[in-house]
């Protein structure tokens, strides 16, 4: 089956008793499949792959509106849900492709506008001058996904993301230990749970703020009021005893000013406390039980998932992490590094920071802002 088959369904209008019920079936537009596609919520099938195949189901009607319209199966009102979904998609992926229409009406009008009018030929090279980059980049991303990258990445497929944890610890039980589906069961209200699948891209800002709509029911409203609204509960992520983490705020902040403008959808998101082990005990209740602690770190500080399994993590150290009360101590020291030596070896990458680094230096700002410049040389070149 080809791709762009994929989108359509099976349909019998028409059918009686008395008819032949093979020839009543014809296949229609799958408009809640293509409705996912846009939204970004198709479960199980990347970003990619969706991408090729509303890519090719465009193409070809608009090649068969433009040579043969007896051969065209979609209407007016179809072709410009696809249209649509297929930007969506494109731009989640970070591909540039600007249509001069949104309709068959609209490429009519263009072509009649572009001297194309009585050539079926010249339509023809239109489409093939117009989606030959699209093929290109889905190449390169296929190829990005199967040569060996310099750096290897962290292997297996996530499956959940808990992050922006706030207030209690969550409960959580194994509902399908096969499959690894997780349920939270009380304080669902204290973290966030992304649960879609990871694109070629990795998780990308426009990926969770299209997930955020979809979660806050906010679909009227635009990008900018999206991306507002979860910047402020990620926000709340980083206050301990009311208070604002000032070191973790700051960097939170510069790396956000990387949202702003048409790039800002493509980049990586900077997800904020971030569970990486989770033990079904809280401190207190290990302590009850007299049960000693057996992960040292639940929680990273900052995620952030690049192209080819790339995940970096950020931490901002205050002195809890190094010191008992005003005392330097060897034994948190030791456990920190110890932790930072597991991460790397399952292909994570660590950078730490000192919180006195970011609070107490007025150039704080500059060096974050280097520091992001310097990682997005280093992994994002097939962003």
């Amino acid at each position: 089956m080809k791709a762009a088959d994929f989108f359509y369904t099976q349909q019998n209008p028409g059918w009686s008793m008395n008819g032949d019920p093979w020839d009543a079936w014809r296949d229609v537009l799958d408009v809640k499949l293509v409705e996912q596609v846009k939204r970004g919520n198709l479960h199980g099938i990347t970003d990619l792959d969706a991408a090729q195949g509303i890519a090719q189901l465009a193409h070809r009607e608009l090649l068969h509106y433009g040579q043969d319209k007896s051969q065209v199966s979609l209407d007016n009102d179809e072709i410009a849900e696809v249209l649509s979904a297929l930007r969506a998609v494109l731009r989640r992926l970070g591909i540039e492709f600007k249509v001069p229409f949104r309709d068959f009406n609209g490429f009519h009008a263009y072509w009649s506008q572009h001297g194309m009018g009585h050539s079926w030929a010249a339509r023809r090279g239109y489409m093939s001058e117009l989606f030959g980059p699209l093929w290109e980049h889905f190449d390169a991303l296929e190829d990005a996904q199967s040569a060996p990258a310099g750096y290897r990445g962290v292997d297996g497929r996530m499956q959940n993301v808990i992050f922006a944890s706030t207030g209690y610890k969550p409960e959580m039980v194994m509902r399908d230990a096969i499959n690894n589906v997780i349920e939270i069961v009380e304080h669902s209200d204290s973290c966030l749970v992304y649960d879609r699948p990871l694109t070629d891209a990795g998780l990308t800002w426009g990926e969770v703020v299209a997930w955020w709509r979809d979660k806050q029911e906010l679909g009227s409203a635009d990008d900018r009021a999206v991306g507002h609204d979860l910047y402020w509960r990620l926000r709340k992520s980083m206050q301990e005893n009311g208070q604002e983490n000032q070191a973790e705020v700051l960097l939170f902040n510069i790396y956000g000013e990387r949202y702003r403008g048409d790039e800002g959808m493509k980049r990586p998101i900077l997800l904020p406390q971030v569970y990486l082990h989770y033990d079904p005990f809280t401190k207190k209740q290990r302590q009850q039980l007299r049960k000693g602690d057996r992960l040292k770190r639940e929680r990273m500080d900052f995620l952030m998932m690049w192209p080819n399994r790339a995940r970096i993590v950020i931490e901002v150290d205050g002195k809890q992490h190094y010191a008992e009360g005003d005392r330097a101590s060897p034994r948190l020291y030791a456990e920190m590094v110890a932790e930072d030596r597991a991460l790397r070896l399952k292909g994570y990458e660590v950078f730490r920071f000192g919180g006195l680094e970011l609070t107490d230096n007025p150039d704080a700002p500059a060096m974050l802002r280097q520091f992001f410049d310097d990682l997005e040389a280093l992994y994002g070149s097939s962003t």
